[in-house]
Formats: C-alpha cells, structure tokens, sequence
C-alpha cells in the first residue's frame, strides 16, 4: 500500500512547495484548499501521484465529507498530515474585532484540531502516523499589531506538545514548524511589481542575520523531515525555520 500525505492550504505558497517535497520522496498527497484551479496545478507538479480536496475548512459538513473519504479509502496508507492552511490579519488588539478573532481560531486553529482529532483513530490503528503543525515566529514572539495571529499561533505551538505527549504511547508524532518572513500569498509584498517587490525585498535583508527572508521551499524541507522517517526519534519538538530572526 503507498504511503501518503495529507497537506492543508496545498494550493499555493509553503503548502504547495511541501505537497511536492513529499511527492519527489514517493508519497501519495492528498491536496486540500479552497482553490480547486490553483489545487490542480499543484497536482500537475506531484509526479507520485495526487487528489484534491476542494474545501473550506470553515465549513464543518465539507470538511468532515473529505475527511470521511481519505479514512475510509483502502487506497493508500496517509502516514502524515500537515496542517498549514493559515490566514494572516494585521490587527491591534484595539482594532480586532469579535469577527477577525473568530476567523483567525476558526481557520488557524480549530480546523488543524477538527482534521488531527479525526486521524487520531486512523493512526491509532495503524501503528502510528505524524503530524506537523505550521504555526508562526510570532508564535513564540509577537511582533508589532498581529494580537489574534499571534496569539492564535502560540496556541498552536501548545497544542503540539500536547499532541506529542498524548500521542506518544501509540507511535504518533507531533511536531511544529514556526516559520519567518517567507515569500508566500500570505504577505502583501508577494504580488507587488518586480521593481517594487524587490524595494520591499531589500528592505528586508537585515531583519535576518541569514541576510535573507525564506522560500517555500525552506520550509517545505524542514515539514518533510519532521514528517518523514528522518525525525522518527523526535516528537514534541518546535523548530524555527526563520533565517534567525528570533534572534535579533
């Protein structure tokens, strides 16, 4: 049986760069997302095969519909699921509304804990699984008016010890990335023009002792690892992927 992959938020940026990543290592991927187009690109570039899972994961009877039909195939063996599908709100704690809090918990994380609480039952009886949570720098530093962001990402990286400590006794891991600044749809700067882009870019460089934001694809090679067999020995753990800049 192949082995295979859950990744949320796979329609673009470190989610699309990591659907790939695990497809080149010979995993089956499943692709969740609100975009079906962008989610069929992506697909295109998963030479180990693909499936897209086209929803919203604010919506409860979707979610649980194509949760449903990944547990019950006898297809596949998902070994992992990567939760990364994440919005991004500039708000103060003045300015946030009742509204921009409950999106940012809605989609930041009570979806990763919906899609996990349902695989706990699969990876339980099958020995095991991993799963990899995506949280943010701001996770473990806030910085300047991202109040609900941050606090939300916090929670994440909390729920993921938790989620170590109750998985552990079944072969289950749980792990968390914490990225940088990272060239993704998620920031403004991303879609500027190329001239202003790289103003944006440059004035950058020195928020990193690195000299440089990240890539998808910086972050997608760090999820593979904590996801694959070459972290089978590490569960708990919350590792910064941020060119250093929680150093500064």
């Amino acid at each position: 049986m192949k082995k295979a992959a859950l990744i949320t938020g796979a329609s673009s940026g470190i989610g699309a760069a990591t659907a790939i990543e695990f497809a080149k290592n010979g995993y089956f991927v499943y692709l969740m997302g609100r975009n079906k187009e962008r989610l069929q690109e992506v697909a295109l570039k998963c030479r180990s095969g693909a499936s897209i899972m086209s929803c919203d994961m604010t919506d409860t009877n979707a979610l649980d519909k194509r949760l449903n039909e990944m547990l019950t195939t006898k297809i596949h063996r998902i070994e992992v699921v990567v939760n990364n599908a994440g919005i991004f709100d500039r708000h103060s704690t003045e300015e946030g509304t009742d509204d921009i809090w409950q999106k940012e918990f809605e989609v930041n994380l009570l979806g990763p804990v919906r899609i996990t609480r349902a695989f706990f039952p699969y990876f339980k009886s099958q020995g095991g699984g991993q799963i990899v949570n995506v949280s943010s720098t701001l996770g473990l530093r806030p910085q300047g008016p991202t109040s609900a962001y941050s606090a939300v990402k916090a929670a994440m990286v909390n729920w993921t010890a938790s989620l170590a400590m109750e998985g552990g006794p079944f072969k289950i891991r749980a792990n968390c990335v914490c990225p940088g600044i990272v060239d993704t749809p998620i920031h403004g700067f991303h879609s500027l023009d190329t001239e202003k882009k790289n103003e944006a870019l440059e004035g950058m460089k020195n928020l990193q002792p690195l000299g440089r934001i990240g890539t998808p694809d910086d972050i997608a090679k760090a999820i593979y690892f904590l996801g694959s067999d070459n972290s089978s020995w590490i569960t708990g753990a919350i590792l910064p992927v941020d060119g250093g800049i929680n150093l500064l």
